[in-house]
């Protein structure tokens, strides 16, 4: 019978949304820098998804998420860096689960040059650390004639604007300035 799948479906469906609500956030250049532990310059060496429970879900196992590996240079340290992290949706053992803020496939292919925040989370099951606000968290860079440019989202975006790595260098860096201030308060 058709009707027990369907509404099993219609409350993974709920569940899904009801998580990628908390993921949608405006945040500017300083808010992303505050709520993240790390930003990763560098390349797309790994995508792959993962069935996971985030807490609290009623059936365990329901949530696709998809795993991006990206290996480079953390702009927070200058440190060569390698970070594994997870946004909800994707594609696992041929089911798909579309989430809308997930960022657009073009924008985490293996061997795509980017610019990505990332941070731990609790409660996610397999998943330990998420590309912040989703696609909000993940830049193309692109290169051209006067060097490496970061491509820019629009308003309410941490990166608005393209803009040249010596530029987003030197916002991060006032970034983390203005977050120890913060916490040295």
């Amino acid at each position: 019978m058709k009707i027990p799948h369907l509404a099993a479906s219609a409350a993974v469906a709920l569940l899904v949304a009801s998580g990628a609500a908390a993921c949608i956030e405006a945040l500017d250049l300083n808010e992303m820098v505050a709520r993240t532990d790390a930003c990763v310059r560098g390349t797309v060496t790994e995508v792959h998804s993962v069935r996971t429970s985030l807490e609290g879900d009623p059936i365990s196992d329901t949530r696709i998420c998809t795993v991006v590996t990206v290996e480079g240079e953390d702009l927070y340290t200058g440190q060569h860096a390698s970070y594994e992290m997870s946004f909800l949706g994707g594609t696992y053992e041929g089911e798909t689960q579309v989430v809308t803020t997930m960022p657009a496939a073009s924008d985490y292919r293996v061997g795509n040059s980017v610019i990505a925040f990332t941070a731990p989370i609790e409660g996610w099951g397999r998943v330990n650390r998420v590309l912040y606000a989703t696609y909000g968290g993940i830049y193309r860079e692109v290169d051209t004639r006067k060097g490496p440019v970061i491509l820019g989202r629009g308003k309410d975006f941490a990166i608005e604007k393209n803009m040249t790595l010596a530029q987003l260098r030197v916002g991060i860096a006032e970034a983390l300035q203005a977050k120890a201030e913060e916490v040295n308060r």
